[in-house]
């Protein structure tokens, strides 16, 4: 999840040199910790790990349309915020909404919820746009400030953002050698993602905080400022 770096410099200097916590990198631990000797406290041979694994795999196969219809329900009540309209999983309404075979009666109950994730990640890059634009506003000075300050800043940014990943976003930090990438870690990241959140009104702001662009890990999407 997201640090409480928020817009502490200090603290987001040391953001660039130990990235904050994120969605991605809890489930890449967990995928770790699945197949190695370690599970439920209790440690097993890689061979018991993988038979775990693929047992899971099973029992998800045997899951009837209407089981993965309830958990794909399930998976978009996790975390979900009234106030804001975002939160739930998405990855894991994905993972069940896509077994369920068309031609089902729990298929054709897909699209209204499929249109409910859609309206979330509307309201949830409009919330990142305003977080970016709220660091933009806030310290108009960062533009004078020396290289060093510079990148804790963009750090203090990154990581401001960042906090945004407990309601789907993803994990958000600087990236490359020079910490000058604003980097967003979400799988179904793309183009249309950057534009809603680094909007025109954003991009000048950006650049004065020293960023040279805003990309997709994925490779799906790229802003060059």
């Amino acid at each position: 999840m997201a640090s409480s770096v928020g817009r502490v410099l200090t603290i987001g200097a040391m953001v660039l040199a130990i990235p904050a916590a994120c969605i991605g990198a809890v489930a890449l631990y967990g995928r770790a910790l699945s197949e190695s000797e370690v599970g439920v406290g209790t440690l097993v041979s890689p061979a018991e790990a993988r038979a775990r694994l693929e047992a899971a795999r099973e029992r998800f196969r045997a899951m009837t349309p209407a089981q993965h219809l309830a958990e794909a329900r399930r998976a978009l009540d996790q975390g979900y915020d009234e106030a804001t309209h975002t939160g739930g999983s998405f990855a894991g309404f994905d993972h069940h909404a896509e077994a369920i075979a068309e031609g089902t009666p729990e298929h054709a109950e897909l699209a209204p919820l499929r249109a409910e994730v859609q309206r979330r990640r509307v309201h949830l890059f409009a919330l990142a746009h305003g977080r970016v634009g709220q660091f933009v506003h806030d310290h108009p000075e960062v533009g004078a400030a020396d290289a060093g300050r510079q990148r804790a800043m963009r750090a203090a940014l990154a990581s401001g953002v960042d906090e945004l990943s407990r309601r789907g976003l993803g994990c958000v930090h600087v990236a490359d050698e020079a910490n000058t990438t604003l980097r967003f870690d979400h799988g179904d990241c793309d183009q249309g993602m950057l534009d809603a959140i680094a909007r025109p009104d954003n991009t000048a702001g950006l650049r004065t905080y020293g960023f040279r662009r805003v990309r997709c890990a994925n490779g799906q999407g790229v802003i060059e400022l």
